[in-house]
């Protein structure tokens, strides 16, 4: 009996730690800052002493302000995560706010480390997510004013606005710092470039169109990070 229980809390132990995300903080916070000096370090920031925590050190305005989307997917995303609000650190939890132009797009992409909730605030979202089991099958949904969709964490995932008028969404993260991963971008953009041949076989084209592919990221080395 007793090796079972012993099992038992081994196998439990194990999937807390898998699943887990942001680690828990032990105390009431642990503020990011960029001084070293005599501070801690945790999850991966500088603590300061949190006697000299302040109230800007967990404040951030601006959000109400729209996103510049003249760009060519036509989408901004506005973080609101541990590096524009100190106070966020060792918390596991952030948000964005996402601005989409008419037919605007928010291109397929991951968080790693990151389970998104979004909420719709104005337009209409064609929205959905790829399951990474069951034949990769696709998860899609149409959403107004209002409605709220959840995209799991790690999965890919786009957002596109379908309305005659601009959107807005804000999204919840469980992270402080979900991290993103733009899988065109990252693919066919990556410095230095993944060569002609991997891409070629792994996509099953020929060197002429993953050219074609890469060109658009090559050519705009100031592409867009929504990070």
């Amino acid at each position: 009996m007793g090796s079972h229980i012993l099992v038992a809390f081994t196998l439990l132990v194990l999937a807390s730690i898998v699943l887990a995300s942001d680690p828990s903080p032990v105390q009431d916070f642990c503020v990011a800052t960029n001084d070293p000096t005599g501070a801690v370090f945790v999850n991966g920031r500088f603590c300061k002493d949190p006697v000299l925590a302040t109230a800007d050190d967990f404040y951030l305005q601006g959000l109400h302000l729209a996103g510049n989307t003249s760009n060519l997917q036509g989408s901004v995303v506005t973080p609101a995560n541990v590096a524009q609000i100190p106070g966020l650190n060792t918390l596991g939890i952030s948000m964005v706010r996402i601005d989409f132009r008419p037919n605007g797009l928010n291109p397929p992409h991951t968080h790693p480390r990151a389970t998104e909730i979004l909420v719709v605030l104005e337009g209409t979202l064609y929205v959905g997510f790829v399951t990474s089991s069951a034949g990769n099958r696709l998860i899609t949904k149409t959403l107004n004013q209002g409605d709220v969709f959840v995209f799991p964490e790690g999965l890919i995932h786009f957002q596109k606005n379908v309305g005659p008028t601009r959107a807005v969404a804000i999204a919840g993260m469980s992270s402080q710092n979900s991290g993103v991963i733009m899988i065109p971008s990252t693919v066919f953009g990556s410095s230095p470039p993944i060569s002609d041949a991997i891409l070629s076989q792994a996509f099953q084209v020929n060197k002429k169109v993953v050219n074609l592919l890469q060109a658009p990221f090559t050519a705009n080395s100031g592409r867009r990070s929504d990070l």
